[in-house]
């Protein structure tokens, strides 16, 4: 491969990007990609450097390829970032996740049931789609029939964040336009629930509500936090789920070890986010110029920081092209690092493990059923199509 081989928009790259992460890591760490005008870093201490610096790797013109600033936490520095994940930080850990448990349990349970009695189904439409998408839904109390505009609008979403380079103006006014129906649906569900937010323990309403230190969000902050919950915590499980199972058929030892040893669930999941990151990563912008790798980015440049590469890294994972699911690899950064480090991290790793323990209570087996379809966007790694047969 030579230096002006790497594209992350190139079909080829997205079908299987660990060849090229392995020659950007040894070859190019810091890469400038002309045509693209965008710097990529791959290394492991050069990626988590820059997240943690805020201060010189912006987030404020969107994390994605095109320059787009937007209202939401996830396009936004400290001290304002700093606020807004105070103020909502309290919803999301362990122990307030916890009323959630018994709900998440009940839709895992049902879907796996259906499932293993259909026999044959198409993983991703069946269980890694329908899932995160239900839980995120029933924490909102969001009516049944809009769920499926609630995937929708996360997959539009998601594919004006990855770029869409290629895309016609028709289909780029198609997802503005779902990116604004999407704000408005949850503009009429605030405006809704604000009268009685005090009575009810959904998760708008505890959003409506003010922080323990008297704190509250204004409406366009927790439209916009609603909007990021739901396509960050879509996106995320259902790509670790898909990615994880489809590496588990091709290691049918690996899910017999943990079927012997369900205290594996865990290092399961985080072996999964590692190895194939649901997120394979964000774009900063530099606010200096900087000095990687012996190559100088300028002020106001694109880089490209790869979670992918970085969790591929052989100088911080031993024999990082392996999948063992007994690494329990904790300092990854699938879930990004520093300010930003995703706040539905718990959430995500909940939802997977009462998932994966259902699976083990029910399937015995678990083999292809045709060929898998991968996604296209360069952001995200995960599956459409993952056809499967379950006993």
């Amino acid at each position: 491969m030579t230096e002006s081989g790497y594209d992350p928009f190139d079909p080829a790259v997205i079908g299987d990007p660990y060849p090229h992460y392995r020659w950007l890591r040894e070859q190019a760490p810091c890469h400038y990609n002309a045509e693209r005008d965008i710097y990529v870093l791959s290394r492991y201490a050069d990626v988590r450097a820059a997240l943690s610096n805020f201060e010189l790797f912006s987030s404020t013109e969107g994390v994605g390829y095109e320059r787009r600033p937007v209202p939401m936490m996830i396009a936004y520095d400290p001290p304002e970032h700093t606020r807004l994940r105070r103020i909502v930080a309290g919803r999301f850990t362990p122990r307030a996740l916890a009323q959630w448990h018994e709900r998440i349990e009940a839709i895992a349970a049902d879907m796996v049931a259906r499932a293993v009695e259909a026999g044959e189904v198409d993983l991703v439409e069946a269980l890694a789609g329908p899932f995160p998408v239900q839980v995120i839904a029933e924490m909102m109390d969001i009516p049944m029939e809009r769920r499926a505009d609630f995937k929708r609008w996360s997959d539009n979403t998601v594919e004006a964040l990855g770029g869409a380079v290629d895309a016609s103006p028709e289909e780029r006014a198609k997802v503005e336009m779902t990116i604004m129906e999407f704000a408005m649906y949850f503009a009429e569900v605030l405006r809704e629930r604000r009268p009685e937010a005090a009575d009810r323990d959904d998760l708008i309403s505890l959003l409506i509500r003010p922080s323990d230190d008297g704190e509250a969000l204004a409406d366009h902050e927790i439209i916009s936090f609603c909007v990021l919950l739901l396509v960050a915590g879509n996106e995320t499980t259902t790509n670790l789920i898909s990615n994880t199972a489809h590496h588990l058929m091709r290691l049918p030892d690996h899910w017999q070890r943990v079927v012997e040893d369900p205290s594996l669930i865990g290092p399961l999941i985080e072996e999964g986010l590692r190895y194939d990151a649901p997120i394979q990563g964000f774009f900063r912008n530099t606010l200096a110029e900087t000095t990687v790798a012996g190559v100088t980015i300028p002020r106001g440049a694109k880089v490209f920081l790869l979670y992918g590469a970085a969790n591929r890294d052989p100088a911080q994972f031993p024999e990082p092209d392996r999948f063992r699911v007994e690494r329990n690899p904790l300092e990854h950064i699938a879930f990004g690092f520093g300010p930003h480090t995703c706040l539905g991290a718990h959430l995500a790793r909940l939802e997977a493990r009462i998932l994966t323990r259902h699976m083990l209570e029910r399937v015995t087996c678990m083999k292809p059923a045709g060929e898998a379809v991968r996604t296209q966007n360069p952001l995200l790694r995960g599956m459409e199509s993952l056809p499967v047969k379950i006993s």
